[in-house]
């Protein structure tokens, strides 16, 4: 074997071995740093488009289940006010069923004044009956974009062309003697869900101006009226049902939103974070290689010294 001084293969060998260890030791010191085994596109490009895809779905989920929240919070509110509309109803059945047995003209003037103003009560919740600037009993729909991707979504009370939107209308007498009315501007209630099959439909029956007329002589008037009404609490009911079918849709929208989201957080954590314990033995033992490394340079670098001390 000959002995050579310009060239030092053995210690050349082990600076190339020392850099490949400590670039290995640098990413681990950066996984074990951030908690993170995916810390660039280099360690590992598949996993991270999988873990990446996870975080932007259930970051879409979280503000979905938001959304739902605030669908669910509309729904109610419109619910309540149907509810207390039914009950004024229930109050002008009433008065209608008393002017039906009422001899006088005059008793029954009194019970229109008492259905007129009724009526102006139940056109004040129609008007004031909103959830952020939606009129959720005068034509306006309300969407819900629940989920994280573009067909995650619902709309209450319109189709998928954003239309057909209910509208009840309630206008009382001006005077005594005056009949007041209620209207449906459609006969079916629309309602749209992408995923649930799309456009669904709950008849209303008719769509008449329903008038509701106490202060009459013909007793025929006063039975229609009382016939009239009872449409108007059956349509009410039908539009009350769908909201507590909505209501309950998005609950359970909003409670599996919150289970998705718990499992693609675990699943993205399975991809994306270091494992603590295979980290450190694999950093402890990069350690130890590397020392070795360093050592084993230094010994390589006194073989040239030996052999220059032949020349002395």
């Amino acid at each position: 074997m000959a002995f050579r001084i310009l060239n030092n293969y053995e210690a050349d060998l082990g600076l190339t071995y020392l850099s490949f260890n400590r670039r290995k030791l640098s990413t681990i010191e950066q996984q074990l740093s951030t908690g993170l085994r995916i810390v660039r596109a280099a360690n590992d490009a598949t996993d991270l488009f999988i873990a990446d895809y996870l975080k932007h779905t259930y970051t879409g989920l979280q503000r979905g289940t938001l959304n739902a929240e605030y669908g669910l919070s509309a729904a109610r509110i419109a619910d309540d006010a149907l509810g207390k509309i039914y009950d004024l109803l229930v109050k002008i059945k009433d008065k209608l069923v008393e002017a039906a047995n009422a001899h006088t003209m005059d008793e029954r003037k009194a019970a229109q004044q008492y259905i007129n103003e009724y009526v102006r009560n139940i056109a004040q919740i129609i008007n004031q009956t909103e959830f952020n600037g939606r009129k959720l009993l005068s034509g306006d729909y309300f969407e819900v974009q629940f989920g994280s991707h573009k067909d995650d979504y619902l709309i209450m009370n319109a189709n998928s062309s954003f239309s057909g939107a209910l509208a009840i209308k309630a206008k009382a007498g001006s005077t005594e003697t005056a009949y007041a009315a209620i209207s449906f501007n459609t006969t079916t209630l629309v309602g749209y869900d992408k995923l649930g099959g799309g456009t669904y439909k709950i008849s209303l029956g008719t769509v008449n101006a329903f008038t509701l007329q106490a202060a009459s002589s013909q007793y025929s008037v006063i039975q229609a009226s009382i016939e009239n009404v009872e449409k108007i609490m059956t349509a009410i009911d039908r539009i009350r049902g769908y909201y507590g079918a909505v209501e309950n849709k998005l609950q359970n929208i909003i409670e599996n939103n919150q289970i998705m989201v718990d499992n693609m957080k675990e699943a993205e954590s399975q991809v994306r974070n270091v494992d603590y314990a295979s980290a450190f033995a694999e950093f402890q033992r990069l350690n130890l290689v590397t020392q070795a490394n360093v050592a084993s340079i230094a010994q390589a670098n006194q073989i040239p010294q030996l052999v220059l001390q032949l020349m002395r």
